[in-house]
């Protein structure tokens, strides 16, 4: 059975009404849910943090002193020390009696060449000279109970005798130069190392003795000229501190013809113990230079850049480029000539 239009339009609102009915509570209750997200959402949000503030660690510009030092080590020589060689023979090595930290007096044998049987020579003239001298004196005995034996027989047999004496000492003389031997007491601090019957030139370094009684500080270096003569210097023995002053600067010629020429400076130290040894060690402090009353900064607040020298001045909490002039330098102080003035505050690090 058909449906009226007005009956049909009644069914239809009906359905619009119901459907409204159960729509909108939905519809509601989702944008009630979206608008309790968005609250939610802006509740949770975390807060806008203001920039750390920066901070700088600075040093106040003010007047000190700056010493320019220098640290090395050196060690304790004899300034009595004796060279030895044989001075006018090429010859053979008998032997070299010593080594190096040995004790000997004066009058020691400390080495000597093969003597080519002069030894013997020696020997032969010594008992000729003895044969010619008993002639003498005969000849002299006789002519004090003969008047016949003459002056000139005398006087021949005189000239004899020193014409053997000469002979004598000749051959004595060259030995003596086949021998060294020490002409002070001391330690041996040096010796060639040679093996027996090795040729030997004259004048080749064979032995050094060094008098421990007499010791400097030798500091040895290609180059000492921040080292001047009357400088003052500390020295450390043994963790104690002790004065001393520079005395020699010179350029020497090692005693090992293998070693090369040195530079080297001797100082000598106030009060030296007594037990110090030949050869030991001693750390040396010298005041190169001396500024007082002077802008110091340290090394690591000064920056370069193309040749230009510049720091970094605090100012009202900003940082300014500042250029400056430098003097004196140590190693961990500068001195500054110009740009800065008293009580500014320079960032370092």
């Amino acid at each position: 059975m058909l449906l009226k239009n007005k009956d049909m339009s009644s069914v239809v609102k009906l359905r619009v009404n119901v459907l409204s009915v159960l729509i909108l509570p939905v519809i509601s209750l989702f944008l009630s849910s979206c608008t309790f997200l968005l609250k939610e959402e802006e509740e949770l949000a975390p807060p806008v943090k203001e920039p750390q503030k920066i901070t700088y660690k600075t040093v106040e510009v003010k007047k000190g002193t700056l010493e320019k030092r220098i640290h090395c080590t050196g060690y304790f020589v004899s300034v009595l020390q004796k060279n030895y060689f044989f001075e006018s023979y090429n010859g053979n090595l008998k032997d070299i009696y010593v080594k190096e930290g040995d004790r000997v007096k004066k009058g020691d044998l400390l080495a000597e060449l093969f003597d080519d049987s002069l030894s013997r020579e020696i020997a032969l003239q010594e008992l000729i000279v003895k044969k010619i001298q008993l002639n003498y004196d005969k000849i002299g005995a006789e002519r004090k109970q003969d008047d016949k034996i003459s002056v000139y027989d005398l006087e021949i047999a005189a000239q004899d005798v020193e014409i053997e004496k000469y002979k004598l000492n000749t051959l004595r003389e060259d030995l003596k130069k086949r021998r060294i031997l020490s002409t002070i007491n001391g330690t041996v601090v040096y010796t060639k190392e040679l093996q027996q019957g090795e040729t030997i030139n004259a004048y080749d370094l064979i032995v050094s003795v060094a008098d421990p009684g007499a010791l400097q500080l030798q500091y040895t270096n290609e180059d000492v000229s921040d080292f001047k003569l009357g400088m003052k210097a500390v020295i450390e023995i043994d963790e104690k501190t002790y004065t001393g002053e520079v005395v020699s600067i010179s350029s020497q010629e090692a005693s090992d013809k293998a070693r090369n020429a040195q530079n080297s400076t001797l100082i000598r130290v106030d009060n030296l113990p007594k037990d110090t040894e030949l050869g030991s060690y001693a750390r040396i402090t010298l005041i190169l230079e001396k500024r007082e009353n002077v802008i110091v900064l340290p090394i690591k607040s000064i920056s370069s850049f193309e040749g230009r020298k510049f720091v970094n001045v605090l100012k009202d909490g900003i940082r300014e480029e500042r250029d400056v002039e430098l003097g004196t330098q140590s190693n961990t102080e500068v001195e500054v000539v110009k740009g800065l003035d008293l009580g500014e505050q320079v960032i370092i690090g």
